[in-house]
């Protein structure tokens, strides 16, 4: 039986889907949202929270609020088949094990530092959506900034090459999050039928929140979520504004310009991370954090104006 394709309008290979004025808003505001979503994690597991526990609770009260949010703006429902590709891809991949392996991870990593590693994220995405998105095609000067933005990150990934597994344990877990990211925003592209609304993104987070919350009862590991106001705060956070208004921007962003586009995100994320960790907790921040970003900021600029639509 043939498979299924996606009945969302593509246009020809020699014309993909450029950023206009409010996808760069978009980029903007999702940078700043889930820039900040790193340091808020390491800080709750820094005062207690532990990881797969801390993430389920959070995607359990997103997938709530975005119910909330629909059920008040009378959201359209979805048909069943979009709502259930959406909650296996999305809550799976997307979710389930972008956030379990992510937590994890910040456990051995500064907020800053992951926030820094996201810088795969794009690269990955465009692996993954030349294999299973023949449309998805970056323009010369698009390709260009992803090279230049590659050589950021390997300034900024350079100084823990030395450090053995113990250096290498949480970017491990970390980079393990972006591959099941990449794979579950490219498949939901592909299989998706169209944009990923709030019942849909409500059923991603339900579906997550699940999974980690399996995860969490049969591994034998303690769990524990202080309730203490720095860890809520941490939190509601990571709830009302890294969730809630990060990922409505993200699948906004990602129906209007396609997966690879949309995870150039990744190339503000260690601006903010970096900045609101050194700048707001104290993380430490080394020149080889600077200059990368400095490299990688450079990178996204040529992406962005490489895929912008042309005026007239």
């Amino acid at each position: 039986m043939a498979t299924p394709r996606s009945t969302e309008p593509v246009g020809p290979a020699d014309d993909p889907p450029r950023y206009a004025g409010e996808d760069v808003a978009l980029l903007a505001l999702l940078g700043v949202a889930w820039g900040v979503a790193y340091v808020f994690i390491r800080e709750g597991i820094v005062l207690g929270a532990t990881p797969l526990l801390y993430a389920a609770v959070r995607y359990a009260l997103s997938a709530a609020s975005f119910a909330a949010i629909a059920l008040v703006r009378r959201a359209p429902r979805p048909s069943a088949r979009g709502l259930g590709v959406s909650a296996l891809v999305g809550g799976i991949l997307v979710i389930g094990c972008y956030g379990g392996f992510l937590y994890w991870g910040e456990q051995f990593t500064s907020g800053g530092f992951a926030s820094v590693l996201s810088t795969t994220a794009p690269i990955l995405t465009v692996v993954v959506a030349y294999a299973l998105l023949p449309h998805e095609r970056l323009s010369p000067a698009s390709l260009a900034g992803l090279a230049v933005a590659f050589v950021g990150v390997v300034v900024l990934v350079l100084p823990t090459l030395g450090g053995g597994w113990a250096g290498w344990r949480g970017p491990a877990f970390v980079i393990a999050a972006f591959v099941s990211a990449a794979f579950g925003t490219v498949l939901l592209r592909r299989f998706g039928g169209g944009p990923q609304g709030l019942w849909q993104i409500g059923a991603q987070f339900a579906v997550g929140a699940a999974f980690l919350g399996v995860g969490v009862s049969v591994l034998p590991v303690p769990e524990a979520l202080p309730l203490r106001a720095a860890v809520l705060g941490d939190l509601a956070a990571l709830v009302g504004f890294s969730s809630v208004v990060g990922y409505f921007a993200y699948f906004r962003l990602h129906h209007r310009v396609g997966p690879v586009r949309a995870n150039s995100v990744a190339y503000l994320l260690p601006i903010v991370g970096v900045g609101v960790g050194s700048g707001w907790f104290g993380e430490p921040i080394s020149w080889p954090e600077v200059v990368g970003c400095a490299i990688v900021l450079s990178g996204m600029t040529l992406i962005v104006r490489g895929s912008l639509h042309r005026s007239g």
